[in-house]
């Protein structure tokens, strides 16, 4: 769509993906494809770039989970010594995670 005096276009977001991923085709020709649709390379280019950019912003802001995993202890917990039990490690003590 062209806008304004001065017949600046004004290409939707929807447009820019289809260019976009015209170029990322196997064997495309970014050239080729920006005079297809009357843009410069340099265009072509930069709506790339900020693809890119955009596609980082969104792996870094959303969150990344880990799995949990629950396993069985390997080893069995040390026996309290008979008579001291205040002086029981915090280990011992701790729960198993």
């Amino acid at each position: 769509m062209i806008n304004g005096a001065g017949g600046r276009r004004q290409w939707s977001v929807d447009d820019k993906a289809l260019i976009i991923a015209e170029t990322l085709e196997p064997n495309a020709i970014i050239s080729e494809v920006a005079r297809r649709y009357g843009l410069s390379p340099q265009q072509v280019f930069a709506w790339r770039r900020e693809a890119r950019k955009q596609a980082a912003s969104v792996q870094q802001d959303s969150p990344a989970f880990v799995p949990a995993v629950v396993a069985a202890p390997t080893t069995e917990p040390t026996a309290k010594r008979p008579g001291r039990p205040w002086k029981q490690k915090a280990v011992d003590l701790a729960p198993l995670i």
